[in-house]
């Protein structure tokens, strides 16, 4: 009787979770997302797993709340049968650029991503064209994030650790000189999301431009979609509007960084388009 009771529970929990995760997907593709492969990966799923996830990079690294770098591939495993494996150095990433670049537990700055004949990990050097900008951006002891707003006219979006997000305006060097920082605002205040900011993402009025704190997500969607992309002559009205699916199912949310989700239970999902 004992082992009846047993197989009927098992039954009951396996099934309540299996509508659980369902619940997530549809949700997941009413927000626009569509559903790709499994992600398995031993050192955050595995039996033994203790690392958690902070940052899924767009160039395929996943870094740890320790600042532990992990690198990524969704379609084929890597040779230990997974899709991610350490990444091969020692550093620790303090805060990161575009993507791109990050600040180290050295204090030095280092190439993120294999690019123009350069290994991932690479310190970056002064000799770089660059680097004048990334210091400005990076060396400050409460920035944990940067993001290019607008190039051409040196508008950077910079996450500091008191939870706010600001543009700040770098100006261009002149007659042989180093750029410099011409204005600091607020450009997402915490205030107006309920709490600190913890991430964020910036491309312009396109869904992968996210906002996110401890509870909440808020995306940037059209407020009129329906009408702006069925007639030519109406312009789409854009807002950063509050994801409830991100607070009903946070708990599902393994890493999102915009255009990407991995839940928990290792499925991966593509913003759609």
């Amino acid at each position: 009787m004992k082992k009846i009771l047993c197989i009927v529970v098992l039954a009951f929990v396996l099934l309540f979770c299996t509508a659980c995760e369902g619940d997530v997907t549809r949700a997941l593709r009413h927000e626009g997302f569509s559903v790709g492969g499994e992600f398995e990966c031993e050192a955050f799923f595995g039996e033994n797993a203790t690392e958690k996830a902070r940052y899924l990079t767009s160039g395929g690294k996943l870094i740890t709340t320790e600042g532990r770098i992990y690198e990524v591939s969704f379609q084929q495993k890597y040779s230990n049968g997974s899709h991610c494996k350490v990444a091969d150095s020692t550093l620790k990433v303090v805060s990161i650029f575009d993507d791109k670049i990050f600040k180290a537990d050295d204090g030095k700055l280092y190439t993120l991503n294999a690019e123009n004949n350069t290994n991932a990990y690479t310190e970056v050097s002064t000799s770089d064209n660059s680097y004048a900008i990334y210091e400005l951006l990076l060396s400050p002891s409460d920035v944990i994030k940067a993001v290019t707003a607008d190039s051409n006219n040196g508008i950077y979006y910079v996450l500091k650790s008191d939870g706010n997000v600001y543009a700040v305006t770098i100006t261009k060097a002149t007659g042989g000189g180093a750029p410099s920082i011409a204005s600091t605002i607020v450009v997402y205040n915490s205030a107006d999301f309920g709490g600190n900011i913890i991430d964020f993402g910036y491309n312009g009025n396109s869904s992968s431009t996210f906002v996110r704190t401890e509870t909440k997500v808020y995306r940037m969607k059209a407020t009129n979609a329906d009408e702006c992309s069925k007639f030519a002559d109406v312009p789409c009205d854009y807002q950063i509007m509050e994801s409830p699916f991100f607070e009903e199912y946070k708990d599902y949310v393994f890493v999102y960084n915009g255009s990407t989700v991995i839940t928990t239970y290792q499925k991966i999902f593509s913003v759609s388009g």
